[in-house]
């Protein structure tokens, strides 16, 4: 004997609404045209719920204990995560729930140490009272800098860090670096608007005395003088990157107010 026709949705509706309203069997398959053996399917039938696939190994506790971990200490390894919940999957099934939550495995970014609370307020205020400058005060200003040149250093361990989308300069999920290891010179430099200035290379600390002389020995006495020093120095350097990198003033100081005077790409 073969199987029994399926009915549809709404011949069950139908059906289930007829027999609750007190008709017999019989008197439902004249009124619409099926089997006793479809009435009683249409009767039994009951939603069941989608099984493809294999069931999965994590409960909805151990995932937010897995994300609130990973969220907890962002450069913390799947396999750390693992052990230290004593979980019964794998160190797969773990990544695979921490991509679930948008939360991927990137390599931080490295930025300049903040070592006190006040560089960062004093980076922030500076930002903020100078985020409405116009362009053409920028280009009137002399940006000089001293910086320590490392030939080399160790590159270590890689490291990697989970984190969410468009987070990558948020303060816990950059690594910060010092500049250390290696043989090492002092330089000093400076530039404007209109080109890069003079670059020295300084014998031992650079102190006060030695910023002073460096100042009076470069500094142009009128704009004439200050071109010159300009268009003589730096050459590998053009003055259509000054330009960008002046103007980009702005964009510089909503950085830093964005993220709280913490490190930003620029």
């Amino acid at each position: 004997m073969g199987r029994s026709r399926h009915c549809s949705e709404e011949q069950r509706t139908l059906i289930k609404k007829l027999i609750g309203e007190g008709k017999t069997y019989k008197e439902v398959q004249k009124s619409i045209g099926c089997s006793a053996k479809m009435i009683s399917n249409a009767l039994k039938w009951r939603a069941k719920p989608e099984t493809r696939g294999r069931k999965r190994k994590t409960t909805i506790n151990m995932d937010r204990r897995i994300t609130r971990m990973a969220k907890a200490q962002p450069m913390i390894s799947s396999r750390m995560i693992k052990d230290s919940l004593e979980l019964p999957v794998s160190t797969v099934t773990v990544r695979r729930r921490l991509c679930e939550a948008n939360l991927f495995t990137r390599i931080p970014r490295k930025v300049p140490l903040l070592k006190k609370k006040r560089h960062v307020q004093k980076r922030l205020q500076f930002a903020k009272e100078h985020i409405n400058w116009p362009k053409e005060k920028w280009r009137n200003i002399l940006w000089t800098d001293e910086s320590k040149v490392v030939l080399f250093g160790s590159k270590g361990r890689r490291q990697f860090v989970r984190r969410p989308p468009n987070s990558e300069f948020k303060t816990q999920y950059t690594v910060k670096t010092v500049k250390h290891g290696g043989a090492s010179i002092m330089i000093w430099a400076c530039f404007s608007y209109y080109g890069v200035g003079p670059i020295y290379r300084i014998p031992g600390i650079m102190d006060q005395f030695a910023y002073v002389k460096i100042l009076s020995e470069a500094n142009p006495r009128n704009v004439n003088e200050l071109w010159n020093v300009v268009k003589e120095s730096w050459s590998g350097l053009t003055a259509e990157r000054c330009h960008k990198l002046v103007d980009s003033m702005p964009h510089r100081c909503e950085a830093v107010i964005k993220n709280c005077g913490h490190t930003t790409k620029y």
